[in-house]
C-alpha cells in the first residue's frame, strides 16, 4: 500500500515538509526558489508551509499517475513566491533524463516520518544512508507492481527505509565532486524496514521531461 499522506517549509536544506492546519503531511524537496517536487498521493487538500510560512499557488499532479498501482507518483508545487535562499535553504540539483544513479552512490532519505512501522511521527528531521537496489533485486520483490518510473532504495536486509509520513521527500544522491541531485520521490513500499522489501520511489530522470515543461531549465 503507498505510505498514507502524513503533509513543512522548514530551514533545512534542501528537504521541505508541508502541512495542512498544522499537521504534517508529506516530505517535498525545493528544486527552484518556487517548485517544490513531491508525490502525487499527497494531494487531496490544500497544504501550506509551516516554519517559513509561504503558501501554494499550484499544485499540478503528472497527468499519468495511477493511484493504483502508484505509477509516476510525482507532483510539482509552485509557491507564491521564491523561497529565500540563504546558508540553510538551498535547492536541489535535477538529474538530465538520461542521468544513471549507480548501486555505489552516496546516497540518503530523510523526513519526518515515523522511525519504526507503527510508530508515530518525529519532531526532528532524520536521515539514513541507503544503497540504490538493483532493478532486477526490485522486481522480484515487488513483481509486477513495480514498473519502470519506480526504483527501489534501502537494503535487501532492512532495517533502512521510509514510512509513513516520509512521502514525497527525497531520495538524494551525492555525486563527485560533492553536488547533491535528487534520484528519487519517496512513494511507497511494503510495510517499513523489512527485510526483502525496501522502498520505492518514483524515479526522477523518468519524469524529468515533464518537469521541464513547467521549470525553466
Amino acid at each position: 500500500p503507498a505510505r498514507l499522506p502524513a503533509l513543512l517549509i522548514s530551514r533545512v536544506r534542501p528537504r521541505t515538509h508541508l502541512q495542512y492546519q498544522k499537521l504534517h503531511r508529506c516530505g517535498a524537496t525545493l528544486i527552484h526558489s518556487k517548485w517544490l517536487l513531491t508525490a502525487a498521493h499527497c494531494f487531496k487538500r490544500i497544504i501550506f508551509f509551516s516554519t517559513l510560512v509561504i503558501p501554494i499557488q499550484r499544485v499540478i499532479i503528472h497527468p499519468d499517475f495511477n493511484s493504483t498501482n502508484m505509477d509516476h507518483d510525482v507532483a510539482l508545487l509552485e509557491l507564491a513566491v521564491p523561497a529565500p535562499m540563504s546558508y540553510t535553504i538551498q535547492s536541489i540539483c535535477l538529474p538530465s533524463p538520461v542521468h544513471q544513479f549507480l548501486e555505489t552512490a552516496d546516497c540518503y532519505i530523510t523526513g519526518w516520518g515515523s522511525m519504526r512501522e507503527g510508530g508515530s511521527l518525529t519532531n526532528l528531521l532524520q536521515k539514513a544512508a541507503v544503497n540504490i537496489i538493483d532493478q532486477a533485486d526490485c522486481q522480484q520483490a515487488y513483481a509486477n507492481v513495480l514498473t519502470p518510473n519506480m526504483m527501489c532504495a534501502g537494503h535487501m536486509e532492512g532495517g533502512r527505509d521510509t514510512c509513513l509520513g516520509d512521502s514525497g521527500g527525497p531520495l538524494a544522491c551525492r555525486q563527485l565532486p560533492g553536488q547533491w541531485f535528487i534520484a528519487g520521490v519517496t512513494s511507497w513500499g511494503h510495510g517499513c524496514g523489512r527485510i526483502g522489501f525496501p522502498g520505492v520511489y518514483t524515479r526522477v530522470t523518468s519524469v524529468r521531461n515533464w518537469i521541464s515543461t513547467y521549470l525553466p531549465f
